[in-house]
C-alpha cells in the first residue's frame, strides 16, 4: 500500500522569529525617523515662512508711512523746525492714517524700541492725532502697537541728499528732510536684509 504524504507542519523556528522581529523593528525605526525628519523640516519651513512674513509686514508698513510722509513744520521755542527727527533707535514724522481715503487724518508717528524687564526688545509704534498745535505731544495718550517682537538689533540711518552721507542722528532743525532712510534689524535667526526707503514723494 502506498503511504499518503502529509505536508510538513513545521512552524517558524525561534531564530526565524527573532530575525523577523528584528527586521520589523528596523523598519518601524526607519519609519519613525523619517517622520521625525519630515516634522522637523516642516517646522523649519514654517519658521522661515513666519520670518519672511514678519519682514514683509514691517517693510510694507514703514514703506507706506514714509511714502505718505508730510513735509510739515512746527514751532520749537522761537524757531520753526521740520516735523521730522531721527536717532539710531527710531524716528518721528507725520503721515495720514489710513494711507488712502478721506476717513482718516494726519497723525504723528513715533517708532522706538520697547524694552521689557526680562530683557526682550520689541519694535513699538505710537501715534497721536496731528492738529497743528504747537503744544508738547502727550505720548501717554498715544495709540500703541507692536510692529515686531523680540528684536536683537535695531539701527536707523538717514541719508543726506546733498552729500550722500549716512548718519544716525537727524535733528528737526535741519533745513531739509533725509533723502533715504535705512533700517537694519536682526532677530534671533540673524540679520534681515537692510530696509531702505526713499522719501522722494514726501510732500
Amino acid at each position: 500500500m502506498k503511504r499518503s504524504v502529509r505536508p510538513s507542519s513545521r512552524g517558524f523556528t525561534l531564530l526565524e522569529l527573532l530575525i523577523a522581529l528584528a527586521i520589523t523593528a528596523a523598519v518601524v525605526t526607519l519609519m519613525f525617523a523619517g517622520f521625525g525628519v519630515i516634522g522637523r523640516t516642516e517646522e523649519r519651513n514654517q519658521r522661515l515662512i513666519d520670518r519672511t512674513e514678519h519682514m514683509l509686514v514691517v517693510s510694507q508698513w514703514l514703506g507706506r508711512k514714509f511714502d505718505t510722509l508730510r513735509l510739515l513744520s512746527r514751532k520749537d521755542g522761537a524757531s520753526i523746525v521740520n516735523f521730522f527727527s531721527g536717532t539710531a533707535a527710531g524716528a518721528i514724522w507725520v503721515a495720514p492714517l489710513p494711507e488712502r481715503g478721506e476717513a482718516g487724518g494726519l497723525y504723528v508717528f513715533r517708532i522706538t524700541p520697547l524694552r521689557h524687564e526680562d530683557g526682550r526688545i520689541d519694535l513699538s509704534v505710537e501715534a497721536l492725532p496731528y492738529d497743528g498745535a504747537p503744544t508738547a505731544l502727550d505720548w501717554n495718550r498715544a495709540l500703541r502697537e507692536t510692529l515686531l517682537k523680540d528684536v536683537q538689533t535695531l539701527q536707523w540711518y538717514y541719508q543726506d541728499g546733498r552729500t550722500g552721507q549716512w548718519v544716525q542722528q537727524w535733528d528737526a532743525g535741519r533745513e531739509q528732510y533725509p533723502a533715504r532712510i535705512r533700517v537694519e534689524i536682526a532677530d534671533e535667526r540673524g540679520d534681515w536684509p537692510a530696509l531702505v526707503f526713499a522719501l522722494a514723494r514726501a510732500r
